[in-house]
């Protein structure tokens, strides 16, 4: 794995695409022409020390020298990150963690997302061959919720489902993913590649083991250092040995291998 860098971005455009979700690309050419799917950026949102701490956030399509940046607007530090505009200064620290590595074999492979869990598959996607079958599964709350453009939507054939029914599936993720499964051929083996909020990914592992599907999560989690030596975004593992560290260990585990149960995650 390549040792992260540090780097000062230029903010290249900063769009409101939805009501408190901002999509964001930022010049840094030094991290972007490392960056593997899966990995992440640690921001610093300020010049001085409020908030303290950095913002870990996912690294979505890298386009030329720019990486972006898709994230929800929560508290002080993304208000800050929201407010700034082309030309502003980031500071970066990335690429951390590991990628997403999916085996060669030509077993098709489904995405599934919620929300901005969407950033890292996006990038998955697009660092792919475009001859391996891959499925998109992307859950919203509604349309006024949607974290991709149009044109990405169509571009991948993104299959949706949505809370209240207003766009594609009525349902859940977990719900849409079953349907997918059951009309592929028998003999498929497909692997499913998931990220987003936890109740989803608790979901979809116990629907792959009940199924017996292998599966990979990337996890997202309130991080302090970004280096494994801070601890504080610690999960256990499955089999009650320990802990996993997100951020050294991760963002990308085997489904089999990390406790997905309530409390664990966001």
């Amino acid at each position: 794995m390549i040792p992260p860098i540090a780097e000062i971005g230029r903010v290249k455009r900063a769009e409101e695409i939805s009501p408190g979700l901002w999509d964001m690309a930022i010049a840094a050419p030094r991290i972007s022409t490392v960056t593997q799917a899966g990995q992440f950026a640690h921001v610093r949102v300020s010049e001085d020390f409020n908030p303290f701490l950095r913002r870990p956030l996912s690294i979505g399509p890298i386009s030329g020298d720019d990486l972006r940046l898709i994230f929800h607007v929560r508290g002080e530090g993304t208000r800050l990150l929201a407010a700034k505009r082309p030309g502003d200064a980031v500071d970066l620290i990335g690429p951390l963690g590991h990628k997403i590595d999916v085996p060669a074999a030509n077993n098709p492979l489904i995405f599934l997302t919620g929300g901005i869990g969407v950033v890292p598959l996006l990038t998955l996607d697009t660092q792919l061959p475009t001859s391996r079958k891959r499925i998109f599964i992307l859950g919203v709350r509604s349309t006024r919720t949607i974290p991709v453009t149009l044109e990405e939507a169509v571009e991948r054939k993104i299959l949706w489902a949505s809370d209240d029914g207003s766009l594609g599936f009525h349902g859940n993720t977990v719900q849409l993913l079953q349907k997918v499964i059951d009309e592929l051929d028998p003999n498929a083996k497909p692997l499913v590649i998931a990220c987003g909020p936890g109740p989803m990914l608790k979901g979809m592992k116990q629907f792959c083991e009940k199924r017996s599907i292998p599966a990979l999560v990337s996890l997202e989690v309130p991080m302090g250092c970004g280096v494994g030596a801070c601890q504080s975004c610690a999960v256990p593992k499955s089999d009650g040995s320990g802990y996993y560290l997100v951020c050294k260990d991760g963002p990308v585990f085997d489904a089999k291998d990390v406790s997905l149960e309530p409390g664990v995650l966001p």
